[in-house]
């Protein structure tokens, strides 16, 4: 699949279904053409989302959560 902007990927993401095809092709194209700043943001919001997960309750890690 093929697009013209970032915006129109973007817009395509959002309005597919979840887990299509269509929305794949278009969530790969928002991560490699998304402007820098936003790719700044995204890279460290998923560092601390996979640093809570690895950190859930009970994780044995003795960091008490």
């Amino acid at each position: 699949m093929e697009f013209s902007s970032f915006e129109e990927a973007l817009d395509i993401c959002l309005e597919s279904k979840d887990g299509s095809e269509e929305q794949d092709a278009a969530l790969l194209y928002c991560i490699e053409h998304a402007p820098p700043k936003l790719k700044e943001m995204l890279r460290n919001q998923f560092r601390e989302h996979l640093e809570r997960k690895k950190h859930a309750e009970g994780c044995g890690c003795g960091c008490k959560h």
